[in-house]
């Protein structure tokens, strides 16, 4: 459980970046009622994708050098996650 909320918001971010607008521009398509929350822009998307990718980057790291105060998590979680951000990487390599 602790897995995925912590990879939840780096595997969002993930999908989601591709999908909006690169222009800052409003089009008709992006506007809504006053009872819609506006989709988040792309530049608020990419900062949390780093936030994320950093903060599962800083657990992988302390857990795996022993810092007792990171030592909540199973192995299979730890491995999980750094396959995540392997293959989070060799996406933005290509």
């Amino acid at each position: 459980m602790a897995f995925q909320i912590l990879t939840t918001p780096l595997q969002t971010t993930n999908r989601l970046i591709p999908l909006l607008p690169t222009s800052s521009s409003k089009s008709a398509a992006s506007k809504t009622s006053d009872s819609e929350l506006p989709p988040p822009t792309l530049k608020t998307t990419e900062k949390l994708n780093e936030a994320a990718t950093a903060k599962l980057s800083e657990i992988i790291r302390r857990s795996k050098s022993g810092d007792k105060a990171w030592d909540g998590y199973s192995e299979a979680e730890l491995i999980a996650a750094h396959e995540l951000l392997s293959r989070d990487a060799q996406n933005v390599a290509r």
